[in-house]
């Protein structure tokens, strides 16, 4: 099943993010500001973007001060209350998750073992116990 956003999810997120969505011919954009940090991202959601011969899939890009991420063929997010969006690429195996904050902070995790999300976190190695706390609170929004 090919996935999509509905208006009434588009209007979540942008409640979440306490800011105003803008669309466009392609897909959605918010632009966030923090005035205290300085901090500023704008996300991009392309609804149908053409990700290889004859590919369509939603990508959500992100610019930030720091860099420029994208994930592509998103196929699940979730509003991390009170003000986080986990935008979601997952496949058997795998999971990357773009996270942006209404805060315009920026978090990328990319190509993670699926089999971590539901481990005893006190067994893993420290260096993947940041991303496996994060992205397990996704399991129940992940496509089988």
């Amino acid at each position: 099943m090919e996935f999509s956003f509905t208006s009434l999810e588009i209007n979540k997120i942008s409640e979440a993010l306490n800011c105003e969505v803008k669309s466009f011919a392609e897909g959605y954009s918010w632009n966030l500001n923090n005035k205290e940090s300085g901090q500023s991202l704008l996300c991009n959601l392309y609804i149908k973007a053409q990700l290889g011969d004859q590919i369509e899939g939603v990508l959500v890009s992100v610019q930030t001060q720091h860099g420029y991420f994208e994930l592509h063929d998103c196929n699940s997010f979730m509003v991390f209350e009170p003000d986080e969006i986990i935008f979601l690429q997952s496949t058997e195996t795998k999971v990357s998750s773009l996270i942006i904050g209404k805060n315009a902070s920026c978090s990328l995790y990319s190509n993670i073992n699926r089999e971590i999300l539901g481990a005893d976190f006190g067994a893993l190695d420290p260096a993947v116990l940041l991303s496996a706390m994060q992205l397990s609170l996704t399991e129940g929004v992940l496509p089988e």
